[in-house]
């Protein structure tokens, strides 16, 4: 399964939409196996196709708040 966390200075970020980067994490049997990071859209990124772009990659879930 694959998990998108927003993320600023590599930490988790309170706001989804104002994140610089989504870090999608590969979890298999309860471990973390991978991790790649994809860099936010310009502007806000609750206004973006950044929800469609991350199924895309597979995300099956994902972190948010502030919305």
């Amino acid at each position: 399964m694959k998990i998108a966390v927003p993320t600023r200075n590599n930490k988790v970020d309170g706001h989804f939409g104002h994140c610089e980067f989504y870090t999608i994490f590969s979890v298999e049997e309860n471990r973390v196996v991978g991790k790649e990071v994809l860099e936010s859209p310009q502007g806000c990124g609750c206004k973006s196709d950044i929800a469609a772009t991350l199924q895309q990659k597979g995300v099956k879930q994902m972190l948010a708040g502030n919305m």
